[in-house]
């Protein structure tokens, strides 16, 4: 990969610049698309055995491989290092970059322009991104080595399969599940008569729980949740709406069915939190500004009392040793208006793009990174960061035994095992989900509304427009 491509990895680029990428290679995608893919010169791309050596025709082989950033940069560090000792041990010398983290930061559109030069990285690890890379045309299929996988560790966990697997191929070799939860300050609530594990179970609950154990007087606050622009922010708008019953599209996305009674009434549960007097002594100052990392920042800071995020927060408080680690509580899965837990997992994914080269040892790396001598340390020192994607791994004595010790990590780990499609539901996943994601639909409808007075229900159903327009330029809805 040359200097300037590998820079475009790392550099910022304006949300222009990504649609205007994204828009000239759909058509390029589209015509490569019918075109059947030659592996590199000298490469029959097949996987190797499990465990196999590289082939000494690798010595002296270059990789780049690009993987996602993580909340603390231990983990980034245990995976690249655990890379690295894979080319060292079989005479590959190997690059490892860090890119953005979420979809809306631009990686995407900065991999398909460098898969567009035919310069990617050989291998890329990176969470939810399948579908909408597979839509452009910007992934190799890598079916044999998940075959490999599968038969030595298991069947891959449902939410693997929803974004991996595309027409009865996989386009990404499951690695890992991202625990995560709504997680709670236990002496907070008990402080206050309530048992966050049993007394909490709707969002109703949770949402007056919030209030009654906030003391801003102390400047401490019970609710640590946004709807700011990031991937926390736009999973908490959508869990709630699909927990009222409202949905994007139909079963068979045929039709965009998000202007409904029960996404306008989900979205006005949600409004009320930030914009009535009522709730106003929860939130805490500047929430409405907060990141990706914010609610990190302030639940570890012990400020607030209730948020939802990805195994990153407890992780961080476990590896730092903040005595915040011995308080917090994963809390169940919320119930919502339609009466029932809408558990699922998603994940991470390794994922060779289109023309790269050197695929052969990218498939080696792969099944390496999965193999239980590598992956189990990394697995579990993460506090639920990095859970397993196979089925077999949770049958293994080290994941029992850190389950019993651990009931927060076994209760991510349960979650992470549901068969909720997410986003896509009730449909199948398509890349329209990631597409909604990227271009930041639900954090947008809801700034309408509290910062620019939009009612709700007209800022619904200008997001479902957008919803139609995005589905348009993929062929969808005409």
């Amino acid at each position: 990969m040359s200097d300037k491509e590998r820079n475009m990895l790392n550099s910022p680029m304006s949300r222009r610049q990504a649609l205007k990428i994204m828009g000239g290679l759909a058509s390029m995608a589209a015509l490569s698309a019918c075109v059947a893919p030659a592996a590199p010169a000298g490469e029959t791309g097949a996987a190797p055995a499990a465990g196999e050596a590289a082939a000494p025709a690798a010595a002296g082989a270059k990789m780049v491989v690009a993987h996602r950033e993580e909340y603390f940069d231990e983990m980034e560090t245990l995976f690249a290092d655990a890379v690295k000792t894979w080319g060292a041990e079989n005479g590959v010398e190997i690059e490892t970059t860090t890119v953005a983290a979420e979809a809306g930061q631009d990686f995407v559109p900065k991999l398909l322009a460098q898969v567009a030069a035919g310069d990617p990285p050989n291998m890329v690890y990176h969470i939810r991104l399948v579908q909408q890379l597979w839509s452009q045309n910007a992934l190799e299929q890598v079916s044999d080595v998940v075959a490999q996988t599968t038969e030595l560790y298991g069947e891959p966990a449902y939410g693997q399969k929803t974004q991996g697997l595309i027409d009865g191929e996989w386009y990404g070799v499951p690695y890992m599940m991202h625990g995560g939860a709504q997680f709670a300050r236990r002496s907070k609530y008990e402080e206050a008569g309530i048992d966050p594990l049993t007394d909490i179970p709707t969002w109703d609950d949770r949402r007056e729980a919030a209030l009654t154990i906030s003391k801003p007087e102390e400047e401490f606050y019970g609710w640590g949740l946004t709807v700011n622009s990031g991937g926390d922010a736009t999973g908490f708008i959508e869990g709630v709406i699909q927990s009222f019953g409202g949905h994007y599209t139909n079963e068979d996305i045929t039709e965009v069915t998000f202007n409904s009674p029960e996404t306008v009434a989900a979205v006005e549960w949600i409004t009320e939190i930030f914009t009535s007097d009522k709730y106003a002594p929860m939130i805490p100052p500047g929430i409405l500004s907060w990141t990706d990392s914010s609610n990190n920042e302030a639940f570890l800071a012990g400020t607030i009392g209730f948020t939802s995020n990805a195994a990153s927060v407890y992780a961080k408080a476990k590896a730092d040793g903040n005595p915040i680690f011995e308080d917090t509580v994963a809390l169940e899965t919320v119930i919502g208006p339609i009466g029932r837990k809408l558990e699922s997992g998603g994940g991470g994914q390794m994922l060779i793009p289109r023309g790269a080269t050197h695929q052969d040892l990218a498939k080696q790396l792969m099944l390496y990174m999965v193999t239980p001598e590598v992956f189990l340390p990394i697995s579990l020192i993460s506090a639920g960061l990095f859970l397993p994607a196979y089925a077999g791994y949770y049958d293994m004595p080290e994941v029992v035994e850190a389950f019993k010790a651990d009931e927060n990590l076994a209760r991510m780990g349960k979650a992470s095992q549901g068969d909720h499609p997410g986003a896509s539901w009730p449909a199948p996943n398509s890349p329209l989900f990631d597409g909604i994601a990227s271009q930041a639909v639900l954090t947008d409808m809801m700034a309408q509304i509290i910062a620019q007075g939009v009612a709700p229900a007209d800022a619904v159903a200008q997001a479902a427009e957008r919803i139609v327009s995005i589905g348009n330029e993929m062929g969808l809805f005409v």
